[in-house]
């Protein structure tokens, strides 16, 4: 059973996501390879393309998607660190941890990174690097905090960003009564049993749906299967094909493959 994992569907190309043109060759590919109710697809952080491209594509073939819902942009009106950070990267996509180590005093290192993150093939060098001291270096406060003030700087107001480039819990509501699963993606993107109990909650206050499964951010597992199976999940999904049952399904990542699209 194919389980598929996208970001940005069909937005700027200097963005690591994946081309509405590629988007739909991967679902002719699919279609033709397997049943419907086998395949899986789902969407990372509620942005605004999730309902104006992947849906409507997904809804013309009759296939449906599992939406992962980043609840802490919706309710306050925030964007990620990691989100900042994408962005930021279409401007400064090698010179970002250059940068960051300018502003901290580091020394600039990327070789020590040259073991992180090695299944994921998209990364340059100096991609990898950013990647490494956010993961492993860098407190995330410090971090957040850098992305923020360069975010402000080059894109401006988060909050007015949010109401522009992501949806909304109408439309959130609107995907669900469209067919859609609502799944969340913790609600500050760190993933202890605390983070995704308040987003599982907002999430059922909002679609009077509770829901079942979990979309964990940068495969970071920071719950145990006890923990999964007291705030009531059925499914785990990690950023990895390789998944862990009963709880964790493995997805292959489609923002760094152009796979299934001859």
């Amino acid at each position: 059973m194919p389980n598929l994992m996208y970001h940005f569907v069909g937005c700027d190309d200097r963005l690591k996501g994946i081309s509405l043109e590629n988007f739909r060759a991967q679902l002719d590919y699919l279609q033709r390879t397997w049943p419907k109710d086998e395949i899986v697809l789902t969407f990372d952080h509620g942005t605004i393309d999730h309902i104006e491209n992947a849906a409507p594509e997904l809804e013309r073939r009759g296939l449906r998607g599992v939406f992962f819902i980043l609840t802490m942009i919706q309710e306050d009106r925030r964007i990620p660190a990691i989100d900042k950070q994408r962005l930021l990267e279409v401007s400064f996509r090698t010179e970002l941890a250059r940068m960051l180590c300018a502003e901290l005093q580091m020394t600039y290192a990327p070789e020590d990174a040259s073991d992180h993150l090695q299944g994921f093939h998209i990364y340059s060098p100096e991609e990898r690097y950013l990647r490494y001291l956010r993961d492993k270096i860098v407190a995330p406060d410090t971090y957040a905090d850098f992305m923020g003030k360069l975010f402000e700087q080059f894109w401006g107001n988060e909050k007015d960003w949010v109401a522009k480039k992501y949806m909304s819990w109408d439309d959130i509501v609107q995907l669900q009564e469209r067919g859609h699963t609502i799944g969340s993606h913790t609600h500050y993107h760190y993933g202890t049993k605390a983070d995704f109990a308040k987003s599982l909650k907002l999430i059922e206050q909002k679609t009077n749906e509770k829901p079942r499964c979990i979309s964990y951010p940068n495969s970071w597992i920071r719950v145990t299967e006890q923990e999964l199976s007291e705030l009531g999940v059925c499914r785990a999904y990690i950023s990895s094909e390789n998944g862990a049952e009963p709880y964790r399904v493995g997805r292959i990542d489609c923002n760094q493959f152009e796979i299934l699209a001859a």
